[in-house]
């Protein structure tokens, strides 16, 4: 079930995990992150009664990388995979980067969403230079090498962590991670468990090597860009927005940024929380995707 994949018209591959078994919902990972996240949300797929269906973006895992991606391009390619999986209509769920692409298909394909949740997301275009506290992403999303090294820096470090997750949280660049995280998100890292699974989807992102390299600096070069598709074309009160009140990747800003450009949509902030909030209101989140 961690091993599927999809064939495209065009002969590309849609890579996908299954996790659950209920009412279809659609999971679109962080980046960069992998169709494996969904391994995180068990709890709420069996608790909550859902068939999480996590689905590898053009270039990670096992989906085949495709030059010059795009927010509709990918939902384009969604939908022939949940028709193709015979569903016909599904709930969404986007986190963090993933949060652009579940949009981004609820506006080209309002007729295949029954509800969607999307949970520390960026609105675009993205300010890069507050990410993580890091005013280095922009000039590397500026001057595309410049962040393809950094990103390769980044693929050995998460290679190593998802090899040795308590050596690598004890190492200078473990550290470096938990010291730019909100008090909420570092204390995730203190169950082995979940910052295991956490690596184990993060390598996967870079199954592919330059190539995921490659489509992870895409990815974030599309994010700095205004929306290719238009967001108004979501049904009225169809979209709920979570945000962490202390998130330090997407600030809070961006919610109330999403909420303005999305009909109707509901945006909930949780105070003291932080990027990974879902993961801690999965009974709720079971609620608002059921409908």
């Amino acid at each position: 079930m961690k091993e599927q994949a999809f064939s495209l018209c065009d002969g590309r591959q849609l890579g996908y995990c299954v996790v659950g078994d209920g009412e279809p919902v659609l999971y679109f990972h962080g980046t960069a992150g992998s169709r494996l996240e969904v391994l995180l949300l068990e709890d709420l797929a069996f608790g909550g009664g859902l068939r999480l269906v996590g689905v590898d973006r053009c270039g990670f895992g096992l989906s085949s990388f495709r030059s010059g991606q795009s927010v509709g391009g990918f939902a384009g390619d969604v939908a022939c995979l949940v028709r193709g999986l015979g569903f016909k209509r599904v709930g969404v769920l986007g986190w963090s980067g993933g949060g652009v692409f579940a949009l981004g298909f609820g506006a080209l394909f309002p007729e295949l969403v029954s509800r969607m949740v999307v949970v520390g997301a960026p609105a675009l275009p993205f300010d890069v230079a507050v990410a993580h506290n890091s005013g280095f992403a922009r000039f590397a999303v500026k001057f595309p090498w410049v962040g393809l090294l950094a990103l390769m820096r980044m693929r050995r470090q998460v290679l190593r962590a998802n090899a040795d997750v308590d050596g690598f949280l004890v190492s200078k660049a473990g550290k470096r991670l938990l010291s730019g995280l909100c008090r909420a998100d570092a204390q995730f890292f203190s169950d082995r468990r979940w910052a295991s699974l956490l690596f184990v989807s993060m390598a996967e992102a870079f199954r592919q090597g330059n190539q995921s390299v490659k489509a992870v600096l895409q990815e974030h070069m599309l994010f700095v860009k205004p929306w290719d598709v238009p967001l108004a074309r979501i049904p009225r009160g169809k979209v709920v927005v979570w945000q962490g009140a202390e998130d330090t990747t997407c600030r809070v800003d961006n919610a109330f940024r999403l909420a303005r450009a999305v009909p109707g949509a509901q945006v909930e902030v949780f105070d003291g929380k932080g990027h990974f909030v879902m993961f801690e209101f999965l009974v709720k989140l079971a609620g608002l995707l059921r409908g």
